[in-house]
């Protein structure tokens, strides 16, 4: 008789739930749970991804300590031990923001790092802390706590009642939403489309989304922000919209109108490239249909005026009365409330309360923007960086200018990873730990639930036994606490080695149950969670002003002053005045297949692909124009450096715009990587400046910088 286990994915947003079957043979097979009460039964090729990680022969199983040019395996308690003193040195020598942290997104789905980090961090009592989310979705997290008053507190669309859907840079049918866990997304798209509703694409390239939807229109990169106060002036002056039943929630409502009376339509149709005529459809649609949704993700925050784009995105939705209102966007109520808990410990979120040493940008949640990273390492000077710890991160893949991080990685004195693969960032490392698989442990969406399009909750038992020997990520990073903070006395560091074993006999379960207990849902219980494997609805979303709001007057302020900041630098801009682009470059933009999230997921059979899929997609007439053909190979260039790679030309992308896609590049030396090798592609952050940022929040601007192509001599094109 076949065993069952189920278990949510946790390799993209979704949460979709799966089933395990195990053979009496031990094999197993990896299926979407139909009995899930979220997903029911949605799930995506990448789930079988997590068989193929945890089987992966490249996967590292010990911890890895550098001799000369190699790697050479070593015990957990040298390893540990080696690394508690060389950071303690550093850190008593060169002072305590000589050491830098990076957290890379797997991060976000892991539960176990998501409670000790914290702890963690406060340990080292580095300022020079960066993420992942400054070359995401930091402008959503900063407009958040300057309206809402939480970093976390982020409206959510509630897709499965709304009537009409404008979607902006997302392409939801490959993403499987991004701030949007919705399994099955592509389905409800279909279905809102084939019903009544209508959804509405605007993006530079046709995409899968686009294929999906009711309407779509081209926009050029980096544009959006014009596009949206074009929108909102026709709302507020020429449909005058009201906020029903919102008005009580409002602050700077009045004087709104003042803000967008010079923004002309006739200037927004040459910047962007969309039609006055368009733009007064949507602003007409949204306004008649009886539910709608404004929903902009990655390609509008990763550009010049993300923040902007944000803030307007949440004036569309208030200003129609679509905000906390089923069918619009609202706010969730996980059982689990780390939104409330980080609240009650002061913790909602912060903005400039210094800057980084160089470059002068503002931290965010106490992290600098990871743009600047590499500066730190590469400036001589008092604070310079010194040491640095990555937590499943590839910031050489991940971050503009990937040859700079580089270099940067090998001037360190001192750089520790915590990783499951020797990949392009983690080679230059002098000790690699590597966690457990994820299937070896117990799994639960701390952060996803928040982000959920219904509330609900599961819990994910182990699939398989750990090896021995093995730590999660939260244990190591327990055991490298118990090490750290070079000023303790001898009998602090004792404790804290006592503390350290007994949270590693608490594990994360005792945490879980614990916030569970305290949440918003009475009597629910790890135990009860793990009697209902198909997880626990939780009901709709449901209007939650002004209890929701951590603002001190419990109001959302429609023009905060740090935000009109923003704005000040997004009016002043030249395109207002004249265009931007030469005729002689075009403007650049990623993209994304179903079977690449992380560029650790190239490693993996299941979602390997003979195909080549890393090439740049072109329109036929830029195509003409230039002498490329179709298949050809060519150099993509720009003022840090320049990629060669075929190119597709297709009627599919926006003239004067091309696409790459992210997360290749396994070509460099000392990845141990071995089916990824295979078709290495390039990396599109080898030719992304890293000083092009979002001059208000600092985030990386990745979507709409200038390139240069020329044609290359044919060598096999496309394969």
């Amino acid at each position: 008789m076949a065993e069952t286990i189920k278990r949510v994915c946790n390799l993209c947003e979704a949460m979709c739930g799966l089933t395990f079957e195990f053979q009496p043979s031990g094999t197993y097979t990896i299926r979407g749970n139909n009995d899930d009460l979220f997903s029911k039964g949605a799930f995506c090729p990448k789930s079988q991804g997590l068989k193929d990680l945890y089987e992966d022969k490249d996967r590292l199983r010990q911890p890895l300590k550098r001799q000369g040019s190699t790697f050479v395996p070593v015990s957990w308690k040298e390893a540990l031990d080696d690394i508690g003193k060389r950071i303690n040195k550093i850190q008593k020598e060169s002072g305590r923001s000589s050491l830098a942290t990076y957290v890379g997104n797997p991060n976000a789905h892991n539960f176990g790092n998501l409670m000790f980090l914290p702890m963690f961090f406060k340990t080292l009592r580095t300022r020079n802390k960066y993420s992942a989310t400054s070359v995401d979705q930091l402008p959503h997290m900063l407009v958040a706590l300057q309206m809402f008053g939480h970093q976390l507190l982020l409206p959510i669309a509630d897709i499965d009642h709304t009537n009409y859907l404008l979607i902006l840079g997302a392409n939801p049918a490959v993403s499987n939403g991004s701030l949007l866990s919705s399994a099955g997304l592509s389905s409800k798209i279909k279905k809102l489309k084939e019903g009544s509703g209508k959804v509405v694409v605007l993006d530079p390239r046709y995409t899968e989304t686009a294929s999906l939807a009711s309407e779509h229109y081209f926009i050029r990169p980096g544009t959006d922000a014009f596009f949206l106060a074009a929108l909102v002036k026709q709302l507020l002056l020429e449909h005058q919209v009201r906020p029903a039943g919102l008005e009580p929630y409002l602050k700077n409502l009045e004087t709104l109108p003042e803000l967008f009376a010079d923004i002309d339509s006739q200037t927004v149709e040459r910047i962007t490239g969309v039609k006055q005529s368009v733009i007064d459809t949507i602003a007409l649609d949204i306004v008649e249909s009886k539910t709608a949704i404004c929903y902009g993700r990655f390609g509008v925050s990763t550009q010049a005026y993300g923040t902007v784009c944000q803030w307007l995105i949440n004036l569309v939705n208030i200003l129609t009365g679509n905000f906390d209102r089923q069918g619009g966007v609202l706010f969730t109520k996980p059982a689990f409330d780390v939104v409330g808990l980080m609240a009650k410990v002061g913790s909602r979120g912060s903005f400039a309360r210094h800057h980084s040493r160089v470059r002068h940008l503002p931290e965010f949640g106490g992290e600098y923007p990871s743009v600047t990273l590499a500066d730190e390492i590469l400036t001589p000077g008092k604070g310079q960086v010194k040491a640095l710890i990555t937590i499943a991160g590839n910031p050489v893949l991940s971050l503009p200018n990937g040859q700079k991080f580089e270099q940067a990685l090998g001037q360190l004195e001192f750089y520790v990873a915590i990783d499951i693969y020797q990949n392009e960032t983690t080679r230059f490392a002098d000790y690699i730990l590597p966690p457990s698989s994820s299937l070896e442990h117990s799994h639960f969406d701390l952060v996803f639930n928040v982000l959920a399009s219904r509330n609900n909750i599961r819990y994910s038992p182990p699939v398989v036994p750990a090896d021995k020997g093995s730590m999660e990520d939260w244990e190591i990073l327990v055991e490298l606490w118990s090490r750290l903070g070079g000023e303790k006395s001898w009998l602090r560091r004792q404790q804290n080695k006592i503390a350290a074993r007994l949270l590693r006999k608490l594990g994360t379960d005792s945490m879980l149950d614990l916030g569970l207990r305290v949440g918003p849902y009475k009597g629910l219980t790890l135990k009860k969670l793990k009697e209902n494997p198909d997880g626990i609805d939780l009901g709709p979303l449901e209007p939650s002003l002004p209890d929701r709001l951590f603002t001190k007057d419990k109001k959302i302020d429609l023009q905060p002053s740090a935000l009109m900041k923003a704005w000040a630098i997004f009016c002043s801009d030249e395109q207002w005045r004249e265009p931007r682009q030469s005729a002689q470059t075009f403007q650049l933009i990623g993209r994304r297949n179903l079977k690449s999230n992380n560029s650790w997921m190239h490693n993996l059979p299941s979602l390997h692909r003979s195909k080549d899929q890393c090439y740049v997609i072109m329109h036929p007439s830029d195509g003409d124009a230039h002498g490329i053909t179709d298949g050809s190979r060519v150099r993509l260039t720009t003022e840090i450096g320049s990629i060669e790679l075929p190119v597709s030309l297709s009627a599919r992308i926006m003239p004067g715009v091309v696409s790459v896609p992210h997360g290749w590049g396994h070509h460099r030396s000392g990845v141990r990587q071995s089916l990824a090798s295979q078709v290495p592609g390039v990396s599109l952050n080898d030719v992304m400046d890293d000083l092009q940022i979002d001059a208000f929040s600092g985030n990386a601007v990745l979507n709409g910088q200038s390139v240069r192509i020329v044609p290359l001599e044919p060598t096999g094109g496309i394969h």
